[in-house]
């Protein structure tokens, strides 16, 4: 086993953050957004995972945007 992994202490999800990530998931398929769920193993990292999530939203949110001018 991966010495690195094995020093991680994984800790039971909140009933709450357990819900946003399950509406987060629901609302990006319900929108046709293709999304990997990843395993969160600590806080720093579900902050890092937050910010590339929200910095890909956004690029497709100008996408959207750009290509709703083009058809205008």
């Amino acid at each position: 086993m991966n010495p690195a992994i094995s020093t991680i202490r994984p800790q039971r999800a909140s009933p709450v953050k357990l819900r946003a990530a399950l509406e987060a998931a629901h609302a990006m398929a319900s929108a046709g957004i293709l999304f990997v769920p990843v395993p969160i193993v600590s806080d720093e990292q579900a902050t890092d995972l937050h910010k590339q999530a929200m910095t890909a939203l956004e690029q497709l949110e100008a996408a959207a945007t750009a290509a709703e001018g083009a058809d205008a």
